[in-house]
Protein backbone atom coordinates (compact mmCIF):
# COMPACT_ATOMS: atom_id res chain seq x y z
CA UNK A 1 0.00 0.00 0.00
CA UNK A 2 3.18 2.44 1.10
CA UNK A 3 4.57 1.46 -2.09
CA UNK A 4 1.18 2.31 -4.15
CA UNK A 5 0.76 5.36 -2.51
CA UNK A 6 4.14 6.59 -3.12
CA UNK A 7 4.29 5.63 -6.60
CA UNK A 8 0.83 7.71 -7.61
CA UNK A 9 2.87 10.91 -5.54
CA UNK A 10 5.35 10.38 -8.02
CA UNK A 11 3.56 10.39 -10.61
CA UNK A 12 1.91 13.45 -9.65
CA UNK A 13 4.67 15.28 -9.25
CA UNK A 14 6.42 14.33 -12.52
CA UNK A 15 3.08 15.42 -14.55
CA UNK A 16 3.38 18.48 -12.59
CA UNK A 17 6.54 19.49 -13.59
CA UNK A 18 5.74 18.24 -17.22
CA UNK A 19 3.00 20.67 -17.04
CA UNK A 20 4.81 23.36 -16.10
CA UNK A 21 7.86 22.20 -18.81
CA UNK A 22 5.87 22.89 -21.08
CA UNK A 23 4.15 26.29 -19.88
CA UNK A 24 6.08 29.38 -21.73
CA UNK A 25 6.03 32.95 -21.96
CA UNK A 26 7.07 34.40 -25.07
CA UNK A 27 8.42 37.50 -25.05
CA UNK A 28 9.38 39.52 -27.94
CA UNK A 29 12.87 41.17 -27.82
CA UNK A 30 15.41 43.53 -30.24
CA UNK A 31 17.99 41.36 -31.86
CA UNK A 32 20.68 43.94 -30.85
CA UNK A 33 19.13 45.68 -28.09
CA UNK A 34 21.75 46.10 -25.18
CA UNK A 35 22.15 46.03 -22.61
CA UNK A 36 18.52 45.31 -22.67
CA UNK A 37 18.53 42.43 -24.85
CA UNK A 38 21.02 40.89 -27.56
CA UNK A 39 20.13 37.94 -29.29
CA UNK A 40 24.21 36.87 -30.67
CA UNK A 41 24.64 36.45 -26.61
CA UNK A 42 21.08 35.71 -25.59
CA UNK A 43 21.77 38.33 -22.30
CA UNK A 44 20.33 41.03 -21.00
CA UNK A 45 18.78 42.79 -18.00
CA UNK A 46 15.62 42.46 -19.71
CA UNK A 47 16.03 38.76 -20.75
CA UNK A 48 16.96 38.38 -17.10
CA UNK A 49 14.08 40.36 -15.92
CA UNK A 50 11.23 38.14 -17.84
CA UNK A 51 13.09 35.00 -16.95
CA UNK A 52 12.33 35.63 -13.35
CA UNK A 53 9.45 36.77 -14.58
CA UNK A 54 8.60 33.15 -16.01
CA UNK A 55 9.90 31.44 -13.23
CA UNK A 56 7.65 33.26 -10.99
CA UNK A 57 5.06 32.40 -13.27
CA UNK A 58 5.60 28.57 -13.59
CA UNK A 59 7.07 28.76 -16.97
CA UNK A 60 10.18 28.93 -18.94
CA UNK A 61 10.90 32.42 -21.02
CA UNK A 62 10.74 31.88 -25.16
CA UNK A 63 12.50 34.96 -26.34
CA UNK A 64 11.08 36.07 -29.87
CA UNK A 65 14.32 37.81 -31.55
CA UNK A 66 12.41 40.42 -33.79
CA UNK A 67 14.58 42.74 -36.67
CA UNK A 68 15.20 46.13 -35.49
CA UNK A 69 16.83 48.92 -37.87
CA UNK A 70 19.13 50.22 -35.15
CA UNK A 71 19.92 49.82 -31.67
CA UNK A 72 17.29 51.64 -29.31
CA UNK A 73 18.96 54.62 -27.42
CA UNK A 74 16.43 56.68 -25.76
CA UNK A 75 12.44 56.54 -24.58
CA UNK A 76 10.35 56.06 -27.54
CA UNK A 77 13.26 56.54 -30.13
CA UNK A 78 13.29 52.82 -31.51
CA UNK A 79 11.23 50.19 -33.09
CA UNK A 80 9.47 48.18 -30.24
CA UNK A 81 8.26 44.84 -31.16
CA UNK A 82 4.58 45.93 -29.82
CA UNK A 83 2.84 45.28 -33.43
CA UNK A 84 5.06 41.55 -33.04
CA UNK A 85 2.69 41.61 -30.13
CA UNK A 86 -0.78 42.67 -31.10
CA UNK A 87 -0.33 40.32 -33.96
CA UNK A 88 0.01 37.64 -31.66
CA UNK A 89 3.48 36.29 -32.25
CA UNK A 90 4.69 37.02 -28.45
CA UNK A 91 2.71 37.22 -24.98
CA UNK A 92 4.71 40.38 -23.76
CA UNK A 93 6.90 43.31 -24.29
CA UNK A 94 9.78 44.85 -21.56
CA UNK A 95 10.97 48.26 -21.43
CA UNK A 96 7.73 50.46 -23.19
CA UNK A 97 8.18 54.12 -21.77
CA UNK A 98 4.26 54.46 -21.35
CA UNK A 99 0.49 55.03 -23.01
CA UNK A 100 2.10 57.14 -26.09
CA UNK A 101 3.76 54.15 -27.17
CA UNK A 102 0.97 51.93 -28.01
CA UNK A 103 -0.54 54.73 -29.97
CA UNK A 104 0.37 54.28 -33.48
CA UNK A 105 0.00 50.09 -33.25
CA UNK A 106 -3.30 48.73 -34.19
CA UNK A 107 -4.62 46.14 -31.28
CA UNK A 108 -5.69 46.54 -27.57
CA UNK A 109 -2.48 46.32 -25.36
CA UNK A 110 -2.11 47.29 -21.81
CA UNK A 111 0.63 48.28 -19.35
CA UNK A 112 1.62 47.03 -15.94
CA UNK A 113 2.67 49.05 -13.59
CA UNK A 114 5.67 50.67 -13.77
CA UNK A 115 8.87 48.31 -12.90
CA UNK A 116 12.16 50.22 -13.41
CA UNK A 117 12.20 53.88 -13.84
CA UNK A 118 14.90 55.63 -16.80
CA UNK A 119 16.17 58.64 -18.14
CA UNK A 120 19.13 60.94 -19.25
CA UNK A 121 21.73 61.36 -16.85
CA UNK A 122 23.91 63.70 -16.31
CA UNK A 123 27.69 61.89 -16.11
CA UNK A 124 31.04 63.91 -15.00
CA UNK A 125 34.95 62.71 -14.89
CA UNK A 126 35.78 62.61 -10.82
CA UNK A 127 35.87 66.41 -9.78
CA UNK A 128 33.57 68.05 -12.46
CA UNK A 129 30.24 69.46 -12.31
CA UNK A 130 27.54 67.30 -10.33
CA UNK A 131 24.50 68.54 -11.77
CA UNK A 132 23.53 71.53 -14.07
CA UNK A 133 23.60 74.01 -11.68
CA UNK A 134 27.28 73.56 -11.60
CA UNK A 135 27.27 74.26 -15.69
CA UNK A 136 28.42 78.09 -15.65
CA UNK A 137 30.91 78.55 -17.90
CA UNK A 138 31.28 74.77 -18.49
CA UNK A 139 30.70 72.48 -21.68
CA UNK A 140 28.27 70.04 -21.92
CA UNK A 141 28.35 67.03 -24.49
CA UNK A 142 25.05 65.60 -25.96
CA UNK A 143 24.41 63.05 -28.48
CA UNK A 144 22.47 65.00 -31.81
CA UNK A 145 18.48 65.00 -32.38
CA UNK A 146 17.66 63.52 -28.76
CA UNK A 147 15.66 64.81 -26.05
CA UNK A 148 18.72 65.70 -24.34
CA UNK A 149 20.46 67.85 -27.41
CA UNK A 150 16.95 69.94 -26.81
CA UNK A 151 16.89 70.05 -23.17
CA UNK A 152 20.79 71.70 -23.42
CA UNK A 153 19.53 73.95 -25.61
CA UNK A 154 16.35 75.07 -24.18
CA UNK A 155 18.73 76.00 -21.02
CA UNK A 156 21.18 77.45 -23.24
CA UNK A 157 24.28 75.35 -22.50
CA UNK A 158 27.50 75.80 -24.27
CA UNK A 159 27.18 71.84 -25.62
CA UNK A 160 28.94 69.76 -28.47
CA UNK A 161 27.62 67.11 -29.83
CA UNK A 162 28.21 63.63 -30.69
CA UNK A 163 26.27 61.03 -32.46
CA UNK A 164 26.43 58.04 -30.23
CA UNK A 165 26.32 57.83 -26.65
CA UNK A 166 30.17 56.17 -27.02
CA UNK A 167 30.92 59.07 -28.87
CA UNK A 168 29.71 61.22 -25.98
CA UNK A 169 31.65 59.12 -23.40
CA UNK A 170 34.94 59.92 -25.58
CA UNK A 171 34.28 63.18 -25.74
CA UNK A 172 34.18 63.67 -21.91
CA UNK A 173 37.09 61.61 -21.32
CA UNK A 174 39.19 63.23 -24.20
CA UNK A 175 38.51 66.40 -21.88
CA UNK A 176 36.30 68.13 -25.01
CA UNK A 177 33.67 68.37 -22.33
CA UNK A 178 33.34 68.89 -18.37
CA UNK A 179 29.81 66.82 -18.75
CA UNK A 180 27.62 64.20 -20.47
CA UNK A 181 24.14 64.03 -20.77
CA UNK A 182 23.42 60.68 -21.54
CA UNK A 183 20.63 57.87 -22.09
CA UNK A 184 20.67 56.02 -19.14
CA UNK A 185 19.99 52.08 -20.47
CA UNK A 186 22.74 53.00 -22.80
CA UNK A 187 25.54 53.49 -20.38
CA UNK A 188 25.39 49.91 -20.04
CA UNK A 189 27.21 48.95 -23.42
CA UNK A 190 30.19 50.76 -22.32
CA UNK A 191 30.39 49.64 -18.33
CA UNK A 192 33.88 48.70 -18.74
CA UNK A 193 34.84 52.48 -20.50
CA UNK A 194 33.36 54.76 -16.88
CA UNK A 195 35.40 53.94 -14.60
CA UNK A 196 36.12 57.37 -13.76
CA UNK A 197 32.67 58.74 -14.53
CA UNK A 198 30.43 56.05 -12.80
CA UNK A 199 27.97 56.50 -11.21
CA UNK A 200 25.70 59.45 -12.39
CA UNK A 201 25.81 62.19 -9.55
CA UNK A 202 22.00 63.30 -10.24
CA UNK A 203 18.21 62.23 -10.66
CA UNK A 204 17.52 63.25 -14.04
CA UNK A 205 15.33 66.19 -13.67
CA UNK A 206 11.34 65.41 -14.58
CA UNK A 207 11.59 66.46 -18.07
CA UNK A 208 14.34 63.89 -18.93
CA UNK A 209 13.19 60.77 -17.26
CA UNK A 210 10.24 57.95 -17.80
CA UNK A 211 8.89 55.16 -15.96
CA UNK A 212 9.55 51.75 -17.91
CA UNK A 213 6.82 49.07 -18.56
CA UNK A 214 5.86 45.56 -19.89
CA UNK A 215 3.10 45.39 -22.53
CA UNK A 216 0.48 42.42 -22.81
CA UNK A 217 -2.66 42.27 -24.98
CA UNK A 218 -5.74 43.80 -23.07
CA UNK A 219 -7.29 39.99 -23.99
CA UNK A 220 -4.93 38.21 -21.59
CA UNK A 221 -5.50 40.37 -18.82
CA UNK A 222 -4.80 37.49 -16.44
CA UNK A 223 -1.29 37.18 -17.64
CA UNK A 224 -0.91 40.67 -17.44
CA UNK A 225 -2.05 40.65 -14.14
CA UNK A 226 0.29 37.92 -13.50
CA UNK A 227 3.34 39.38 -14.60
CA UNK A 228 2.30 42.74 -12.79
CA UNK A 229 2.39 41.03 -9.45
CA UNK A 230 5.67 39.66 -10.69
CA UNK A 231 7.15 42.26 -11.34
CA UNK A 232 5.87 43.91 -8.16
CA UNK A 233 7.49 41.24 -6.34
CA UNK A 234 10.95 41.44 -7.39
CA UNK A 235 10.89 45.71 -7.44
CA UNK A 236 9.74 44.83 -3.34
CA UNK A 237 12.68 42.52 -2.68
CA UNK A 238 14.96 45.06 -5.06
CA UNK A 239 16.04 41.71 -7.97
CA UNK A 240 14.95 44.24 -10.24
CA UNK A 241 17.85 46.90 -8.79
CA UNK A 242 19.94 44.46 -9.11
CA UNK A 243 19.71 43.01 -12.42
CA UNK A 244 20.01 46.20 -13.47
CA UNK A 245 23.41 47.32 -11.77
CA UNK A 246 24.63 43.95 -12.72
CA UNK A 247 24.42 44.94 -16.10
CA UNK A 248 25.67 48.43 -15.63
CA UNK A 249 21.90 50.44 -15.96
CA UNK A 250 21.28 53.27 -13.65
CA UNK A 251 18.71 51.60 -11.18
CA UNK A 252 16.40 53.84 -10.46
CA UNK A 253 12.93 52.27 -8.98
CA UNK A 254 9.86 53.93 -11.01
CA UNK A 255 9.56 57.55 -10.90
CA UNK A 256 7.32 59.75 -8.59
CA UNK A 257 6.90 61.98 -11.59
CA UNK A 258 7.64 61.67 -15.35
CA UNK A 259 7.77 63.42 -18.39
CA UNK A 260 4.06 63.53 -19.72
CA UNK A 261 4.51 65.38 -23.27
CA UNK A 262 5.49 63.45 -26.59
CA UNK A 263 8.51 63.14 -27.93
CA UNK A 264 8.61 64.97 -31.55
CA UNK A 265 11.58 64.41 -33.58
Amino acid sequence: MIRLLATVLLTAALTQNAAAADKVLRVCFGEYDAPRADKDSGRGFDVEVMRAVAARLGARLEPVWTEQEKRMTEAEDSDLPLPQLSQGECDAVASVPGPDSLRAVKGNLALTRPYYGAGFEFVARTGGPRDFSQMQGRRIVIQYMSVGHLAAEAARLDWIGATTPEGQIAELQAGRADAALIWGPALGTMKDRLKDIWPPTAIPPESLRWNEHVATRESDRELGKAIDAALGEMLASGEIGRILQAHGVPAHDPFDRVFRGRIRK
